[in-house]
C-alpha cells in the first residue's frame, strides 16, 4: 500500500484513520464496562485535528520509509496528549473541550483523574509493541521524557501567576516545558521508529521549538479573539483562570501599576464583564499585532528547518501540515 498516494488531504485522512482505528481497538482491552471505560472512549472520540499523530507518522517517513511502523507510536502520542488535556481541564476547571463537556464535568473529578491515569497506561501499551525494535530503548526513553517534561511544564504554568515580576523568560520557559516538549516527543518518537540518521533526527528535534512556540502563541491569541464555536473552548478561558499569557505579561511590563492589570493579578482572573475591556487594552498596546508577528516569525523558522530535511513525499506533506497549523482557528 502506498500511504502517500493521492492529494494531501486524502493522505492526511488515511493516516488519521489508521491511528484512530488503533486507538478504538486499544480501549477494548479495558476489562470492565464501567464509567471509567465510558469516559476513556468519550474523550478519545472527541473530534480533533490529530495533528500530533500526523507529525509522528510523517517524521518517521522523512528518509523514504513507510509510516506504517509508526502507527502505534502515533496513537501513543495522541493518547498521551489527551491525558494532558483531561488533567489540565480538571486543574483549570474548564467546562468545554473541543466543543463538548469536559470529562470532569460529565463524570466528576475522581473519574476524570482515573481517565488520565488509564490513558497514560494505554499509551505505554502501544510503546510496548516496539519491544523488538532496534531503537526500543530510545522510543521508550523519549516517551517517558515527554511525559515528565509536560508534567513539569504544567506545574510551571500553574505557578507562574505567583511570580512577583513575571517576564517573557518565565513565559517561554513554561511554553518550552509544556507545549514544545510534547512536540519534541512526538517528532522524536517518529524519528526513532523510522530509524532516521542522526542529522535528520537533529533537524526534527530542532523543528519542535519554533513549532511549539508558534502553536502556543496561537492558543493565547485565539483565547482572546477566537470564536467559541470555532475554537471549541470558552472565549477568554485563560483570562478567567488568571493565567499569565504572553499578552498579560507584556501588558504588565508596559503598564506597571495599571488598575485593571493589578485587579487581574490580585483576583487571579477577570469576570466575564471585564473581558472586552482587557482585550481592548491589549489591542491598544499593539500586543495582538505583536503576537501575530511572533507567530509568523516562528512559523518562518519552522519552514526553514523543514527545507533542510531530506527531499521525500513526507517532507512535502509535513510542510503542508505546518501550513495548515499556521492558519488554524482552533
Amino acid at each position: 500500500m502506498n500511504w502517500f498516494e493521492g492529494p494531501p488531504e486524502t493522505v492526511y485522512e488515511r493516516l488519521r484513520a489508521a491511528v484512530e482505528q488503533s486507538m478504538w481497538e486499544i480501549t477494548a482491552t479495558l476489562r470492565y464496562k464501567t464509567s471509567l471505560q465510558q469516559a476513556v472512549e468519550y474523550v478519545l472520540k472527541l473530534p480533533g485535528k490529530r495533528m500530533r499523530p500526523l507529525l509522528c507518522l510523517l517524521s518517521s517517513a522523512l528518509e523514504g520509509g513507510s509510516p506504517w511502523r509508526a502507527v502505534p507510536a502515533a496513537a501513543a502520542v495522541e493518547i498521551l496528549h489527551t491525558f494532558t488535556l483531561v488533567h489540565d481541564d480538571i486543574m483549570d476547571r474548564s467546562p468545554l473541550r473541543r466543543g463538548q463537556p469536559t470529562v470532569h464535568v460529565r463524570w466528576g473529578d475522581a473519574i476524570a483523574i482515573l481517565t488520565g491515569d488509564v490513558l497514560v497506561g494505554l499509551a505505554y501499551r502501544f510503546i510496548e509493541r516496539y519491544a523488538d525494535h532496534p531503537r526500543y530503548y530510545w522510543i521508550l526513553h523519549t516517551m517517558t521524557a515527554g511525559l515528565l517534561e509536560v508534567s513539569e511544564g504544567q506545574a510551571l504554568d500553574l505557578e507562574l501567576p505567583q511570580v512577583e515580576r513575571p517576564t517573557l523568560e518565565h513565559y517561554w520557559q513554561m511554553v518550552d516545558g509544556k507545549t514544545t516538549a510534547l512536540f519534541r516527543c512526538t517528532l522524536l518518537i517518529g524519528a526513532c521508529v523510522g530509524e532516521l540518521t542522526p542529522q535528520t533526527q537533529h533537524l526534527v528535534e530542532e523543528l519542535a521549538i519554533p513549532l511549539g512556540r508558534a502553536f502556543q502563541l496561537q492558543d493565547d491569541l485565539l483565547d482572546l479573539i477566537g470564536r467559541s464555536d470555532e475554537t471549541g473552548k470558552q472565549q477568554g478561558q485563560d483570562l478567567y483562570e488568571g493565567k499569565l499569557t504572553y499578552a498579560v505579561i507584556r501588558a504588565l511590563e508596559l503598564l506597571p501599576g495599571h488598575q485593571l492589570l493589578e485587579q487581574y493579578r490580585q483576583a487571579r482572573g477577570v469576570p466575564t464583564s471585564a473581558l472586552p475591556q482587557l482585550v481592548r487594552l491589549f489591542r491598544e498596546l499593539g500586543l495582538l499585532q505583536e503576537m501575530e508577528q511572533w507567530i509568523e516569525h516562528y512559523y518562518a523558522s519552522a519552514f526553514a528547518v523543514i527545507e533542510q530535511l531530506p527531499a521525500a513525499p513526507a517532507r512535502e506533506l509535513l510542510r503542508g501540515l505546518v501550513e495548515q497549523l499556521r492558519y488554524r482557528r482552533r
